[in-house]
């Protein structure tokens, strides 16, 4: 009889579906509303992953007296003292997860702004490829960068709430923290839609010559958008290195950010609703497929290319009865257009 861990299920899902919602409504306000077509996002989320495993595993190690020139964290000595140093100190574990976050998304917001620059050089049309190398870029620098432990990366992450005994209420922990950061995300985005800075980011979007002529500084727009963006999903990042406790170069490969791309497609096009939508179904499937596949014995196809096959039909699908995804975006409301609607309608008498 095959046995069921549904809470165990339930909290691995809505970790991931947090982590990856994240980044995909990173992606929408970047992509969907303000027309950058982002084919790099996995630059910044591995940017984000790898800032807080380097500030952990190194701060952890200097500041319990190891020389980290002899023991360095990617070593197999390095390794084992993070796991005996790892839960002796909550109050720094906390403290290095708030530092992770800060760099992750500063480091990460900025170099968004700093690639505005080649954006600015090579036009709109090659924006997606530009980012694209840029991420194949990166990920090649780490599998031969050796402070960050190469092609074996980073392992033994100490997670912030290592100290809670009970592994099950450890996890609730990290998941509450998740949501809780999912939640902010989702607000501060919401809110910038809304905002006259959103409305004028639709604007570019839709027109950029319009915009230019308008008086719109449109390389600044797409700076700051770019900032924003990246900043959120080097924070992402974070939590998948201490979900994980470990990273290496081949986790950030360009499947990331297409599989990031296949979330607010499905789930809808400039809409932040449809990102969370698009993000829970196809990280439930990643879920089930991991955890039923093994269970029916199928050897045949690995739930990699099934979990593919899966999320494309779904999004053949979708686009084939509406094109604009599960949720389309909302057409803008602002005081003005609700003024005219009335005088049209005859409801303002």
């Amino acid at each position: 009889m095959i046995s069921f861990d549904i809470v165990g299920f339930l909290i691995s899902w809505l970790t991931l579906f947090g982590i990856y919602s994240i980044l995909s409504i990173s992606l929408n306000m970047e992509s969907g509303v303000s027309g950058i077509t982002n084919f790099g996002k996995v630059v910044f989320y591995g940017v984000g992953a790898y800032i807080s495993a380097a500030i952990t595993t190194y701060l952890i190690l200097i500041l319990n007296g190891v020389n980290v020139a002899e023991t360095p964290p990617y070593s197999i000595s390095g390794i084992i003292l993070l796991s005996q140093l790892a839960n002796k100190a909550p109050l720094l574990n906390i403290g290095l997860l708030l530092l992770s976050l800060i760099m992750a998304f500063a480091v990460s917001g900025l170099l968004g702004y700093v690639l505005t620059y080649p954006i600015l050089r090579v036009g709109p049309a090659f924006v997606g490829f530009t980012l694209l190398s840029s991420g194949e870029l990166m990920r090649i620098f780490l599998l031969h960068y050796e402070p960050v432990g190469a092609s074996k990366g980073l392992m033994a992450i100490p997670t912030p709430f290592g100290w809670i005994p009970d592994s099950r209420a450890r996890d609730a922990a990290f998941l509450g923290m998740v949501l809780g950061f999912l939640a902010l995300t989702y607000l501060v985005s919401d809110r910038l839609v809304n905002s006259p800075l959103g409305r004028t980011l639709k604007a570019v979007r839709d027109d950029e010559i319009a915009a230019l002529c308008l008086g719109k500084h449109v390389p600044r727009i797409k700076a700051t958008m770019l900032f924003i963006g990246s900043g959120f999903a080097g924070v992402a990042g974070v939590f998948l290195s201490y979900y994980l406790t470990s990273v290496n170069p081949n986790m950030f490969v360009p499947a990331v950010t297409f599989n990031v791309w296949a979330m607010i497609i499905l789930g809808g096009f400039g809409n932040l609703k449809g990102s969370l939508l698009g993000a829970a179904i196809i990280t439930l499937v990643d879920r089930v497929l991991t955890f039923v596949t093994p269970q029916l014995g199928v050897t045949v196809i690995s739930p990699d290319y099934l979990r593919w096959v899966i999320v494309g039909l779904l999004i053949v699908v979708v686009l084939l009865v509406n094109p604009r995804g599960l949720l389309p975006e909302k057409p803008v409301k602002t005081p003005a257009v609700e003024e005219v609607r009335k005088v049209l309608t005859g409801e303002g008498g």
